[in-house]
């Protein structure tokens, strides 16, 4: 007789699924993850990859690491993590048509590495115009501006006339007057003149704004830490310098403080404080030194600068936090007037 006292099989549970994993800069698809690792994991131990694939994997890989652009070490962290396997990389990736090729030549035919590689380019090409549409205005005007008003007209021809009308706003004027004319009259392009076009615009543009691409989390950090007191942001600068020291230089470098005022030109002093309210001015110049506070009321409004100084010289004590908050409000204007275009923190000779 069966054994009545025998439990009843257990049924299966089906997975646990995993919680998905944040992607702090965009989100890539499956083939794009892939096409990531096996570039991470170097030529020799993707080429052994690459051998048990179809050829029509093959091709969609080498599609998706042509078009991969900088990939941050974070990122390529969490990508490792999702396929349970371990890169050891302390950066990031860069993927190039190129470094794909290397990497097909080592387990295909030359011809048939001929073949992906001229429709992988083709597909490259393809995507220019939609990328270039979403690429700041300003850098796409500063690239084309030095270009003949023939050629400028021609690639604002190509794409949405919202992307072309803010690249057109940051021309000066006789240029864009002249884009605007030559666009009524434009011609028709040959595939080779088109194709080179588009190769130019690719390598030289594109792949320059996507290699800056990594500098983001850096300009993120850089824009909390300028939210701090100065004390707390010396004391995150000096932990993160004990670990990176190198990031933490590079955020050091974004910064903007209230002291850099005095590195900066007059006419950009001039007009931040044409921005600023003498009621945040006040606590701002309150406890700094003679030199700095001259500095500073020798671009105010005359009239202005005799009430700040009036306050000045009757003002009560006031708490360190209150001069430090006017000063980051101070800062912050700066920051904000610099967001918009309207002046340059850069540092130079007076």
């Amino acid at each position: 007789m069966p054994d009545t006292n025998v439990p009843p099989p257990v049924p299966p549970q089906p997975p646990q699924a995993h919680p998905a994993l944040p992607h702090p800069l965009r989100k890539l698809t499956g083939t794009e993850k892939a096409a990531a690792l096996l570039l991470a994991v170097g030529a020799e131990n993707a080429s052994k990859i690459l051998s048990h694939l179809s050829e029509e994997e093959i091709r969609a890989i080498a599609r998706s690491a042509s078009d991969l652009g900088a990939i941050p070490g974070p990122m390529l962290e969490n990508i490792a993590d999702e396929f349970v396997s371990l890169v050891g990389a302390d950066g990031g990736i860069r993927a190039s048509s190129e470094q794909v090729k290397g990497l097909l030549e080592k387990i295909l035919p030359t011809e048939q590495v001929r073949q992906i590689m001229s429709d992988v380019r083709s597909r490259m090409n393809e995507a220019v115009w939609p990328r270039l549409a979403e690429t700041p205005p300003q850098i796409t005007a500063q690239f084309l501006g030095k270009e003949h008003p023939q050629v400028i007209s021609f690639v604002l021809s190509r794409v949405s006339t919202t992307a072309s009308a803010d690249v057109i706003a940051h021309f000066p004027a006789a240029l864009r007057n002249e884009v605007m004319r030559r666009m009524l009259t434009n011609r028709l392009m040959t595939q080779e003149a088109l194709r080179l076009l588009e190769t130019v615009l690719r390598d030289e543009l594109l792949l320059k704004v996507a290699r800056s691409s990594g500098q983001d989390a850096h300009a993120r950090i850089a824009k909390i830490i300028n939210k701090l007191s100065r004390k707390e942001m010396e004391e995150v600068l000096s932990s993160l310098a004990a670990t990176r020291p190198k990031e933490a230089e590079i955020v050091r470098n974004l910064l903007f403080t209230f002291e850099d005022i005095a590195k900066l030109s007059v006419k950009t002093r001039t007009t931040l404080f044409e921005n600023v309210e003498a009621e945040v001015l006040i606590p701002a110049l309150n406890g700094v030194d003679a030199a700095m506070r001259d500095l500073i009321l020798s671009t105010v409004p005359s009239r202005t600068r005799r009430v700040i100084e009036t306050e000045l010289a009757a003002a009560a004590p006031m708490s360190e936090k209150e001069m430090e908050k006017a000063r980051r409000v101070v800062a912050d204007m700066a920051l904000q007037l610099a967001d918009q275009g309207v002046v340059d923190l850069s540092f130079g000779e007076e």
